[in-house]
């Protein structure tokens, strides 16, 4: 079956690249799709051919913590997953005023796909990041990324635990 990885990001995409991610979002467009729409910037060609690439950001949500959506009650009170929604405004959308783009998807990150992006994606089109976290589903915490010198680099701000740990127990 295999575990889970999921992203969260909120960030301002610079303004060359603003046309790119906007016409990826209004038209649920691939990484493979925009390169050949865009063949001048390599690094999308060169993200599309990693394996998974299609799941960001456009993964659903598959074993992350609860906080990350809320998801609705059936008249029967079991849950409705199909009208789940995204919380703390990362919503899958891109405003093209502000530039700003946000996303939470989770994927099986077998081949470092998720690094793969904060690598050759982020780097390239990130003005700056609002909120950067990765969160893999058998852990404690999430760890934090920013982008430091044009690199996104692990972050010193301590990550959100999701889950519990024998700390929380009295013993």
């Amino acid at each position: 079956m295999g575990m889970y990885t999921g992203i969260r990001f909120k960030g301002i995409i610079k303004e060359e690249f603003a046309p790119v991610i906007n016409i990826m979002m209004e038209e649920r467009l691939y990484w493979d799709d925009l390169y050949n729409l865009f063949p001048q910037y390599d690094f999308l060609g060169q993200f599309s051919e990693v394996d998974r690439s299609t799941f960001i950001p456009y993964g659903s949500l598959s074993y992350m913590p609860d906080e990350w959506e809320n998801i609705p009650r059936t008249e029967n009170g079991s849950y409705d997953y199909a009208n789940a929604t995204d919380t703390d405004g990362f919503e899958r959308k891109f405003d093209t005023e502000t530039r700003q783009w946000s996303f939470q998807c989770s994927l099986k990150n077998y081949e470092s796909t998720i690094q793969r992006f904060f690598e050759i994606v982020l780097p390239e089109i990130t003005e700056k990041i609002l909120h950067l976290e990765y969160y893999y589903e058998e852990s404690i915490r999430s760890t934090f990324y920013d982008l430091v010198d044009g690199k996104v680099v692990k972050s010193d701000r301590e990550g959100i635990k999701y889950q519990l740990d024998e700390s929380d127990y009295e013993w």
